[in-house]
């Protein structure tokens, strides 16, 4: 049953049908206990396996050569097209990486090439060879684009570190200052900068020009989330287009504090029992006019203007308006009953939503358009606390004008009602704050040196001391705008603190500040500019809970820096 014909053995099947029947064979033999001579099985078994293997082994270097030849074939096939993918304009670097890795790949497969002969690998060897040249010459296009890139790039950085350095100033400290380099920020006051505008909705930036103070109105972009900075919340305010002069950006971080869980709703507000015309039983009434607590406390994804004014029309066979949504942070539904001829509206407020009213020909809010209730689903549950309306915050702004020229610099202000240290002369002992910073700095130099231009955060620490009505700071821990760690740290001297929490040179919210020394690199500067800060919101302790302030500093004639910071008592 062995067939071991040149024809039965060519193939791998025919192979193994011979070695089966090999195996038959030799079991054959075991089991031929009574045969006294096996002798010529036993030479017919090791012929047919000698045979066989060496079948075997011509099938095996077949598969072999033909593998390395696919392999060959491939490799030279990538490194083809990725030659041509060099050729033309300028190279990328992952067209580099894969013309590297197809000639690395045929070089691999003429080494793996052992069962073939030189003469079959010469071709292979000769395209390896050949493709070097080319490869080195796309390097060295790409090098010379790079460089040039790079030569680009420095030269624009170059360019506005000059322009930011000429433009960062320490921030003023009014608003009527006309001097070029008069600067200033903070929260607006009411009626500014239109009528009916709300205190505390916009950043008013003021910067001189030599004649006059020109004041800009900044809006709060609501569409770009703001990481927060340990906890203090983030927030962006801009201005552009029409009527503005370039361009304006705020970037602010403010100490709200989170909401806490009150009491049960219908301990907290008197739920009907009694129906009347536009309030059923199990509601509550909702005029926002009647205080400025409510507001705060109104929120519904159908209140979803980011500005103004937004109407309700009640459906058909309906008597009211009703709209799915929390009050004083209780799940429920408002509804509206609209008065004759008008529709039901809500209104932007500075926090949250007016509701009752529809607007005039101003686009003004007039209460009185609409009665106002709200049903919780659950009467039990527990009200929430909104976040606090009057709160310190600190940042930093920059303005582009149209020529590209730039003006920076940093702010601190509250929003709402003051908060104040109370008693410091008395108090005694040391307390440590500790926060973020955030800023804008410029590096530049016309002699080789660095060029360096953005926006920063840091950490920010000041200790305190009582005792003596004394505060010290440390800002450190810097990281540029794409997240690079700076080797620096500004050191804000020894100052005074007021009674009531100002920090300068005398304790006085109207005196000059102290100076700074920016270290680059363990390298100092010469004491330069100042800051100027204050301790607010006194706690049960008696101790201030937070401090916030600015900071002016220069690096020599080639760096200067602007920041302002916010720090809580640890």
């Amino acid at each position: 049953m062995i067939d071991t014909s040149e024809e039965a053995l060519s193939t791998q099947d025919g192979v193994d049908a011979a070695r089966t029947a090999i195996a038959g064979l030799r079991q054959a033999i075991d089991d031929a206990v009574d045969v006294d001579d096996t002798s010529m099985y036993e030479t017919m078994l090791a012929d047919a396996e000698a045979a066989v293997g060496m079948a075997q082994g011509g099938i095996d270097l077949a598969a072999a050569r033909s593998e390395q030849m696919t392999a060959l074939s491939d490799a030279s096939d990538d490194l083809q097209a990725a030659l041509a993918a060099l050729s033309g304009s300028t190279p990328t670097q992952a067209q580099l990486d894969a013309a590297n890795n197809a000639l690395a790949a045929l070089n691999a497969a003429i080494t793996g090439g052992a069962d073939l002969t030189d003469g079959e690998k010469a071709t292979y060897v000769r395209e390896a060879a050949n493709a070097a040249a080319p490869i080195q010459a796309a390097q060295t296009a790409f090098d010379n684009a790079e460089d040039e890139a790079t030569k680009a790039a420095n030269a624009a950085m170059a360019a506005t570190a000059a322009k930011l350095h000429a433009g960062i100033y320490a921030p003023a400290a009014d608003a009527t200052g006309t001097a070029v380099g008069n600067v200033h920020a903070a929260y607006n006051d009411a009626d500014a900068p239109n009528t009916g505008d709300a205190a505390d909705t916009f950043i008013m930036v003021t910067t001189g020009d030599g004649t006059a103070a020109n004041t800009q109105a900044l809006s709060e972009d609501k569409d770009t989330m703001v990481a927060a900075l340990n906890g203090w919340t983030g927030k962006q305010y801009t201005a552009s287009g029409t009527g503005v002069a370039g361009t304006y950006e705020a970037m602010v971080y403010s100490h709200v504090g989170d909401p806490t869980e009150g009491q049960k709703f219908n301990a907290q507000y008197t739920l009907l029992e009694t129906a009347t015309a536009t309030v059923l039983v199990g509601e509550v009434g909702v005029d926002t006019s009647s205080s400025t607590d409510v507001p705060p406390r109104v929120d519904s994804p159908r209140f979803d203007q980011s500005a103004g004014v937004k109407e309700f029309e009640k459906g058909e066979n309906l008597q009211r308006v009703a709209i799915s949504g929390t009050y004083h942070g209780v799940l429920g539904t408002f509804y509206c009953t609209p008065a004759a001829a008008s529709t039901c509206a809500s209104q932007v407020a500075a926090d949250g939503f007016n509701l009752g009213g529809t607007a005039d020909a101003d686009n003004a809010f007039t209460v009185g358009g609409g009665t106002w209730a709200f049903k919780p689903t659950n009467p039990e549950a527990r009200v929430m606390s909104t976040p606090d309306s009057s709160y310190a915050s600190y940042g930093w702004w920059l303005h582009t004008a149209a020529d590209g020229d730039l003006t920076a610099s940093a702010f601190v202000d509250r929003r709402g009602a003051a908060d104040d240290a109370t008693g410091i002369t008395a108090l005694q002992g040391t307390a440590t704050y500790m926060g973020s910073a955030v800023g804008k700095y410029a590096l530049s130099s016309t002699t080789g040196g660095t060029n360096d231009a953005g926006h920063f955060t840091a950490r920010a620490t000041l200790e305190a001391d009582f005792g003596d009505d004394m505060i010290t700071g440390t800002i450190n821990g810097f990281m540029d705008g794409d997240g690079n760690a700076k080797d620096w740290s500004v050191e804000l001297k020894e100052s005074t603190i007021g009674n009531t929490g100002p920090i300068s040179s005398d304790g006085t919210a109207t005196a000059a500040g102290n100076g700074t020394v920016w270290t680059i690199g363990g390298t100092a500067a010469d004491e330069s500019g100042s800051w100027t800060g204050s301790l607010q919101e006194t706690g049960d302790d008696g101790v201030p809970a937070i401090a916030t302030g600015t900071f002016y500093t220069e690096y020599g004639t080639a760096g200067k820096m602007v920041g302002a910071f916010g720090a809580n008592k640890q």
